[in-house]
């Protein structure tokens, strides 16, 4: 990935420590041990490419069509899945999506700001959801 993001240039003396230390730091400790589901990481792939896609085409087509403007909104969005890890990676992945970001995650749910249609983000908020929920498996540490 780093090679492709700095077009096969150098860059790897500092940026390979860079990427080393941001995957060992952890800025959200927890007691709780994970890991992946393969079956639900199969699952999560292609959803989330096509929701990436299809928020990507939405909110081009929204910059460039006078019809169809940016309408930025506040979405609540309550949790259904469990574990810290899959809540946390849920609200990371809707940073990735075009037109979505994260303002906020409590207990019971997370703010999402949106670009675009608050009933047709949530329903990809719902469905990337569920496929997050099924890639993960908490285990709690005994």
């Amino acid at each position: 990935m780093w090679w492709i993001i700095t077009g096969g240039e150098g860059g790897w003396l500092w940026g390979l420590p860079a990427v080393i230390a941001a995957a060992l730091f952890n800025p959200f400790p927890s007691t709780e041990r994970w890991r992946w589901h393969l079956r639900g990481a199969l699952r999560f792939v292609p959803v989330f490419a096509w929701l990436s896609l299809r928020s990507a085409l939405d909110v081009a087509y929204r910059a460039i069509h006078p019809r169809r403007p940016l309408t930025p909104a506040l979405l609540d969005f309550i949790w259904h899945i469990e574990g810290a890890h899959a809540r946390v990676f849920l609200a990371n992945l809707i940073n990735l999506m075009p037109g979505t970001l994260c303002v906020r995650i409590t207990e019971r749910g997370m703010t999402v700001h949106i670009l675009g249609d608050p009933a047709r983000t949530l329903e990809g908020l719902v469905r990337l959801e569920t496929v997050v929920g099924r890639m993960f498996l908490a285990v709690e540490e005994e």
